[in-house]
């Protein structure tokens, strides 16, 4: 085994702009994106607890911190959190800026198409 990294043992990293601040975050995994999606359903249900609701809350910002890759930028994030600035939907680029959601989608024509002639 040789001390030099190869591209594989460094994880894919990207910066995201948190109120001005640019934020380092790594990837969230299969696993985490499950989970997130599966507290995302029993949020948005009427049967769900307040109580169920909020310690998805919880879980929902316990994985966006995971992948926070500055113990800094940990503190920035939670101390806008406690002072209200900040709040999971600000959040939802740690998701899809790995994915290229965060890009503009084409502009999709409407109506019908030209007749051929």
């Amino acid at each position: 085994m040789t001390d030099a990294s190869t591209e594989q043992d460094i994880p894919e990293t990207e910066t995201v702009d948190i109120q001005g601040r640019d934020v380092v975050i790594k990837p969230l995994n299969d696993a985490q994106l499950a989970l997130m999606g599966r507290e995302v359903r029993l949020m948005s249900k009427d049967t769900t607890p307040r109580e169920r609701k909020l310690d998805a809350v919880s879980t929902m910002f316990t994985i966006l911190e995971s992948v926070v890759v500055s113990a800094e930028d940990k503190e920035y994030m939670n101390d806008l959190i406690i002072a209200g600035k900040l709040d999971l939907k600000a959040l939802t680029s740690f998701v899809t800026v790995f994915t290229g959601e965060d890009a503009q989608k084409p502009k999709v024509r409407r109506g019908r198409a030209p007749a051929k002639r």
